[in-house]
């Protein structure tokens, strides 16, 4: 910012500023300060192409598109563009052309690992999993230990049954994501003295995991035999449920005033779990917003954590002793279209997670547009697990541990599903 005032017209420094404010999370003023370097200079081609990257964090997609093909249009050799291009085109769902872009990029710098990664992924959605395998594994004898490389390459080998392939994989990287993933492949495998003693060998370090908590969940109730993890052990006794209409007196129009809000708030399609639908950015805190009725719902939000609290704090669970003392609550919202749903998933950088209503779906006797929760998770199911189905009212508001699995059961109205949803943030 110093140099910028010494020298306003100085486009390296306006870049620089944009990468500092694209690391700390700040995309629109990142945004900013790139399209100022642009102006200054319009052959900037890193400028370029790190204004695409924010932009796809931003959910602008075909812009980001145009600011990417731009920066190789003036840099034809440039592999990092490349790879953001392929991410960009992933990301909108033309697979073919994100191979073509991806296999440019390591054609121009064959030492590129994560280029061999990104393209992996994309492999693997095509249906090319010998491929991707290949891809995977190149990655990782470049750049050994390579983390997401071998988190993909499990899920590859996990996906086709190579159990023990897998387990060599999650073992070899020592993270609180990998120790679960260990722990689902040795139940895959059958193993369930190993699982017990390694959940004992790590309950301190993954005391707060949420990962571990929800398969420890899971295996506690399957096999009738507590674990050492003691985060939230029953997390279907611990759902709450509450509505708007608690606590504002004319909430349809109050719900009206939210969803004229969100307009404004940029949407993706189909990102991480949401199938045939639009999701926020998970770079953008819906509540970071000061307009009127989201910074309300926010209040209720936070009011109805303290009513949350109220009600469970007698229990001994660490879930509840060791309860956020910083109300930090970041915020997303989802609107889902006819057939559309989320996938079985947790919330694993959350602590208490929670959705509320603002358009719902007819249930035409069957569920349509209901919360489901369950113990069972993505890579690990048992028929007898306990489930429980929420039909939502407008204004209603769910909350539940972070550590508890649930989906959308997909519905066939021609109309749209639309909920804001949040996590408590653990402190």
């Amino acid at each position: 910012r110093k140099a910028i005032e010494i020298k306003p017209d100085y486009a390296m420094a306006h870049m620089n500023l944009g990468n500092i404010l694209k690391d700390f999370g700040n995309l629109k003023e990142a945004e900013i300060s790139y399209r100022k370097a642009l102006k200054l200079k319009p052959d900037y081609a890193m400028a370029h192409s790190n204004l695409g990257t924010t932009l796809r964090e931003l959910g602008k997609l075909q812009d980001a598109e145009l600011f990417t093909r731009k920066a190789i249009e003036i840099k034809p050799d440039y592999a990092d563009a490349y790879l953001n291009l392929g991410n960009i085109l992933r990301d909108i769902g033309n697979l073919e052309e994100a191979e073509i872009s991806l296999r440019k990029a390591i054609k121009i710098k064959p030492d590129f690992a994560s280029a061999y990664n990104n393209l992996g992924a994309i492999l693997r959605e095509l249906g090319k999993q010998e491929e991707a395998e290949i891809s995977y594994t190149k990655a990782i004898e470049l750049k050994p230990g390579f983390k997401g490389a071998l988190r993909n390459r499990w899920q590859l080998f996990f996906e086709l049954g190579k159990f023990d392939l897998a387990l060599k994989d999650s073992d070899s990287s020592n993270t609180k994501e990998s120790r679960s993933r260990s722990l689902e492949t040795l139940y895959a495998l059958g193993n369930i003295e190993e699982i017990y003693k390694r959940i004992e060998a790590t309950a301190e370090l993954d005391s707060k995991n949420i990962d571990v908590a929800a398969f420890s969940s899971f295996i506690s109730e399957n096999q009738k035999k507590d674990t050492a993890h003691n985060f939230c052990n029953n997390p279907l006794s611990f759902l709450y449920f509450s509505n708007l209409n608690y606590h504002i007196k004319d909430y349809h129009q109050f719900i009206k005033g939210i969803m004229k809000e969100l307009n404004d708030v940029p949407t993706i399609w189909q990102p991480r779990t949401t199938i045939n639908g639009f999701q926020t950015p998970t770079t953008l805190n819906l509540f970071s917003k000061s307009s009127q009725y989201i910074s309300q719902l926010k209040s209720i939000i936070l009011n109805e954590i303290d009513s949350y609290y109220s009600k469970f704090k007698k229990e001994a669970c660490l879930f509840i002793q060791q309860w956020p003392s910083n109300k930090n609550v970041i915020g997303w919202y989802n609107i889902l279209k006819k057939q559309g749903y989320q996938s079985a998933h947790i919330h694993p950088s959350g602590w208490l997670s929670g959705v509320i209503y603002l358009k719902v779906v007819p249930p035409l006797n069957n569920n349509e547009g209901a919360i489901e929760f369950s113990l069972n998770g993505v890579n690990y199911f048992n028929p007898n697990s306990p489930e429980l189905i929420h039909q939502p009212k407008v204004g209603d508001i769910v909350f539940f541990p972070s550590s508890l699995y649930h989906r959308t059961i997909p519905f066939s109205t021609d109309t749209d599903r639309i909920v804001v949803a949040f996590d408590l943030m653990p402190n």
